[in-house]
């Protein structure tokens, strides 16, 4: 805490002047499990440190690190499964300042194209920021976007609760990494190879339809295309949108991650009003019981409508997911409230062809507020965020389906003050 406290004054007077620039965030996470097992309580606080500056008009340089500091009220981190995402995951007895260079690349920019080079944080279906805990993911390579096309290619990655840069191939198996289709603990970290990740994207509106297509490439492991159309309509003062998304999935090579033969088949669905003040949606996804829907964990959340912080349905075949959310904005005083409430029919936990991570059937309740406190400081905002799931399956003896899965609750308290 010193050694943090020390840096950051010693940052102040550079961020205080153009072109330095800075975040800071303060970070409470807490898991409440049931009765008999441990509950866990972590807080940190951290800042990512830029500089930005622009040669001329087509060319831009971007650098930043991220330093961090945690401390746990809890026994034991390594058996958390939330909190450990404010430390460094690689390396849990690291509780000394964290540290990282986050961005590092130039950016070229006309009217037609844009392109940047270098370390920098993505926002794709596949691989996005997860913006969760402390810092984002991060990733190494080159990007570009020419009209309505995207490009991509990766050789490094940066996930969040890391210190490091690793290898594409690497990256997979720092987080959790559950079972292989006979039960047995997966043994695919440190032991994978790929020459890196290839992406293609489109974002194209037809006939009122707007599209989106993404294909992810990760040489030797998988391929993952994604495709999704919304249709948009107006309905007195507001708009009445409905969404389909596709997923395919098939294996590259024999590898330990995505088995030899294997693929996988998602599609998910909304239909949902949105007005100026509030909105609200009914979603559905469903993940086919040809197999599990894989992508590591480490590059980003899932890009189903379905989606709710602090679960994920990655690992998983054979799902029913029945979603509702809604949102109300009181924007005179920055505040906005976000419930919503979902049903995840997942195969059984002993189902280990299509149950990566033994996690079961469950109700997940959300609550969130997010509060715009700029009138108060320019830059400041606050997060506040309760998950609560309940276990929908058979009653199990084994806690190891039940601790940091279900019948349990996720407290989430957030600063971040932008200079």
């Amino acid at each position: 805490m010193i050694k943090f406290l020390f840096a950051l004054l010693f940052s102040i007077p550079l961020i205080a002047q153009k072109p330095f620039y800075a975040q800071f965030r303060y970070f409470h996470l807490e898991t409440d499990n049931e009765k008999s097992l441990p509950d866990y309580a972590a807080n940190a606080m951290g800042a990512e440190l830029g500089f930005s500056h622009s040669f001329g008009k087509k060319v831009q340089l971007d650098l930043s690190g991220s330093l961090s500091t945690s401390f746990l009220h809890s026994t034991n981190l390594a058996t958390s499964r939330y909190e450990i995402g404010l430390f460094d995951q690689v390396n849990t007895n690291n509780l000394d300042l964290l540290t990282r260079i986050e961005k590092a690349s130039l950016t070229y920019q006309n009217k037609k194209i844009k392109i940047k080079l270098g370390r920098q944080v993505l926002n794709t279906p596949f691989i996005n920021p997860q913006d969760g805990r402390m810092r984002p993911s991060a990733e190494g390579g080159i990007f570009a976007e020419y009209g309505r096309f995207t490009f991509g290619y990766f050789y490094e990655m940066a996930p969040r609760g890391t210190m490091a840069w690793s290898s594409v191939a690497e990256s997979i198996g720092y987080y959790p990494t559950g079972v292989d289709s006979d039960g047995k603990k997966s043994t695919y970290a440190g032991h994978l190879s790929s020459s890196g990740i290839f992406m293609a994207g489109m974002d194209q509106k037809w006939y009122g339809i707007r599209f989106k297509f993404h294909d992810l490439f990760v040489d030797n492991i998988v391929q993952s295309a994604f495709i999704s159309a919304e249709y948009t309509t107006s309905i007195p003062h507001g708009k009445w949108i409905n969404g389909l998304q596709l997923i395919k999935q098939h294996a590259l090579g024999d590898n330990l991650y995505f088995e030899k033969n294997t693929h996988s088949l998602v599609v998910s669905m909304k239909t949902g009003i949105e007005y100026p003040r509030w909105n609200a949606s009914l979603n559905f996804t469903s993940i086919s019981p040809e197999g599990r829907y894989l992508m590591p964990r480490e590059w980003g959340k899932d890009p189903f409508y379905t989606f709710m912080p602090r679960e994920r349905n990655e690992g998983l075949g054979d799902l029913k997911a029945y979603v509702a959310k809604f949102s109300y904005g009181i924007p005179q005083w920055g505040i906005k409230i976000n419930p919503s409430m979902g049903y995840f029919d997942l195969p059984s936990v002993t189902n280990f062809k299509l149950n990566k991570y033994g996690m079961p059937s469950y109700i997940q309740t959300n609550f969130e507020i997010l509060i715009d406190a700029s009138k108060m400081a320019k830059g400041l905002d606050f997060q506040f965020l309760f998950a609560n799931k309940m276990n929908q399956a058979d009653s199990m003896e084994n806690p190891k389906y039940i601790q940091n899965k279900v019948n349990m609750n996720s407290w989430n308290f957030v600063v971040n003050y932008r200079l």
